[in-house]
C-alpha cells in the first residue's frame, strides 16, 4: 500500500514538473524526502527507490530544455572560464569510464555507467539552478519551504532517539540499528526517516545553515527569533546523528559565512549571530550534560591531526594501490555492488579526494582541482559586490557558505554525494549562486534602469 501512494505521489510529481518545471522542483524535493521511509517500509527495501527522485528530476529536464539552452549559452559567454574548465572535466570522466570498463570487464559494463551516471546527475542540476533563479524572493520562498519540510521530518530522528519503534525510522535494513564504537566510548548513531546517518546529518546541517542565512537577512529580531529556533533545531539533529561531519559543515557554513559578510553585518545582524551562536551552545550545553546524551558531545571531538588525514582522503595511499591513471570509474563509487552483485565491489575510500583519485588518478584530480579554483574565483567575486537590484549580499554570501560547506563535507565523506537527492541540491544550490549574477540583468527593464551596478561576465 506504501509503494502504491508513493507511486501516485511520484506520478503526481511528474506531472507538475513536465507542467510547470519551477514547481517540478519543488514536487521533487517532496519525492526525495519521502523515498527512503517509503523504501524502509517497503519489503525488501529495495535500493532502486532511493532513485526515485531522478524520474522527477528527468521530467524537469524534459520540460525545461529550451530554457536550458538557452541559459547554457549565457552560462558559457558570462564564465567561459568556469565553462571550458567542466568540459575539460567531462572529458576526464569519459577516459575514467573507459578505465573502469578495462578494470570490470565487459560483463560488468553496468558499474562504469552508473558510476558516469552518478558523476554527470548534479551537472544539468547546475544549470537548472541557474536557469531556475529569476528574483531573490523566488529563492527565500524555497528556503522557507525547505526549512518547514525538513524540520518536520527531523522529528524522526528525535522519535528514534527516544527509542519509538517503527520501521520508517533508522538505517535501513539494519533493523538492530547501527553503533558506531569510539575509544572509551559507544554511539547510537541516527538516521530518523533517512535511510542513512550520513544523509540525515547533511540534512540537518543543510537546515541549519538555512535558518542561519533567513535570520540574519531578517534583520529584525521579531522577524528573526522562529529561525534561530529552527536553526537549534536543526542543529540538534545534527549532534544525535552520531556524524560529526554534519556538525563540522555548520562550522565550515558559519566561517566561510562570516569571512565573506563581517563587513557588512549591522549591530542588528551582529546581535542575531551572536544568538544563533548561543542558542547553538545552549543545543551543545544540554546534550553533554545529560548522562544518556553526553556521549553525543565527546563524539563530536576531534583533533587537527584526525581533520587533516579525512580531508586528505588517503589520496597518497590510494595512488599507490590504483596507479597514477587510477582504477577507473565505480572503483570507489558507493552503491555498485546493487549492479555488480558483489559486496567486494566497493573502494575504501570515504573521502572525496581519495575518491577522485581510485576513479579519476592523478590527471583528473588535476583537472578538478582546476575547477574548484574557477569556481572559487568566480564565488569570490560574486560575493565581493554589495546589495544591488533583484539580489543582496547576504543570500549571495549565504549560498556562497553552502557551496563551501557542501566542498568540505564532500572532502571528508565522498560516499554520501551518491545519494541523487544530496547530489541535485548541492548543484542546484551552485547553479542559483552563479545566477545571482544575473538577477539585476533578469528584472523588468523599468525595476533595472536605475541599478548602480552589476557582476560583469569574466573574462577569458
Amino acid at each position: 500500500m506504501i509503494l502504491l501512494l508513493f507511486g501516485a505521489v511520484l506520478l503526481i510529481s511528474m506531472a507538475v514538473a513536465f507542467t510547470n518545471w519551477r514547481h517540478g522542483w519543488i514536487a521533487a524535493v517532496i519525492c526525495g524526502i519521502l523515498q527512503d521511509p517509503v523504501r524502509k517500509l517497503t519489503p525488501g527495501t529495495p535500493a532502486a527507490l532511493t532513485m526515485s527522485v531522478v524520474a522527477v528530476y528527468a521530467v524537469i529536464l524534459f520540460a525545461a530544455i529550451a530554457s536550458l539552452q538557452r541559459n547554457r549559452v549565457d552560462f558559457s559567454k558570462r564564465f567561459p572560464n568556469l565553462y571550458s574548465t567542466v568540459t575539460l572535466f567531462l572529458v576526464m570522466l569519459v577516459f575514467a569510464a573507459f578505465n573502469g570498463l578495462a578494470t570490470f570487464g565487459l560483463e560488468a559494463w553496468q558499474v562504469p555507467a552508473l558510476s558516469l551516471f552518478i558523476y554527470m546527475l548534479p551537472i544539468p542540476a547546475i544549470l537548472l539552478g541557474y536557469a531556475w533563479l529569476q528574483r531573490e524572493d523566488q529563492l527565500v520562498r524555497f528556503f522557507v519551504f525547505f526549512a518547514i519540510i525538513t524540520s518536520i521530518a527531523m522529528a524522526g530522528t528525535v522519535l528514534e532517539y527516544l527509542r519509538f519503534e517503527s520501521a520508517a525510522l533508522g538505517v535501513v535494513a539494519m533493523p538492530g540499528g547501527y553503533v558506531r564504537h569510539l575509544p572509551g566510548i559507544q554511539i547510537r548513531v541516527l538516521s530518523g526517516i533517512y535511510r542513512a546517518p550520513d544523509i540525515m546529518g547533511w540534512h540537518a546541517a543543510t537546515l541549519t545553515s538555512v535558518a542561519i542565512i533567513l535570520a540574519v537577512r531578517a534583520r529584525v529580531f521579531a522577524r528573526a527569533w522562529p529561525w534561530v529556533l529552527v536553526a537549534a533545531w536543526g542543529f540538534l539533529n545534527c549532534m544525535i546523528s552520531g556524524r560529526r561531519k554534519a556538525v563540522y559543515m555548520v562550522a565550515v557554513f558559519g566561517l566561510a559565512f562570516i569571512w565573506r559578510y563581517a563587513r557588512r553585518l549591522t549591530t542588528t545582524q551582529i546581535a542575531l549571530v551572536l544568538t544563533v551562536g548561543l542558542a547553538l551552545g545552549f543545543v551543545v550545553n544540554q546534550i553533554s550534560s545529560r548522562e544518556e546524551s553526553q556521549v553525543y558531545a565527546q563524539g563530536a571531538a576531534t583533533t587537527t591531526e584526525e581533520v587533516l588525514k579525512r580531508l586528505e582522503g588517503g589520496v597518497i595511499d590510494t595512488l599507490e594501490q590504483n596507479s597514477l591513471l587510477g582504477s577507473g570509474l565505480g572503483s570507489a563509487t558507493q552503491g555498485i555492488r546493487h549492479v555488480s552483485g558483489r559486496e567486494s565491489d566497493f573502494g575504501w575510500q570515504e573521502g572525496g579526494l581519495g575518491k577522485l583519485a581510485a576513479e579519476l588518478g592523478l590527471p583528473g584530480l588535476i583537472v578538478a582541482a582546476l575547477l574548484a579554483w574557477a569556481m572559487l574565483r568566480m564565488m569570490m567575486r560574486i560575493t565581493a559586490v554589495g546589495d544591488i537590484p533583484g539580489t543582496s549580499q547576504v543570500v549571495r554570501v549565504g549560498l556562497f557558505a553552502l557551496v563551501v560547506a557542501n566542498i568540505g563535507n564532500f572532502l571528508t565523506s565522498a560516499q554520501a554525494y551518491s545519494d541523487p537527492v544530496l547530489t541535485l541540491m548541492t548543484a542546484f544550490l551552485v547553479g542559483c549562486l552563479f545566477a545571482t549574477a544575473a538577477l539585476d540583468e533578469r528584472l523588468p527593464a523599468a525595476e533595472t534602469s536605475a541599478a548602480p551596478a552589476t557582476l560583469a561576465p569574466q573574462r577569458a
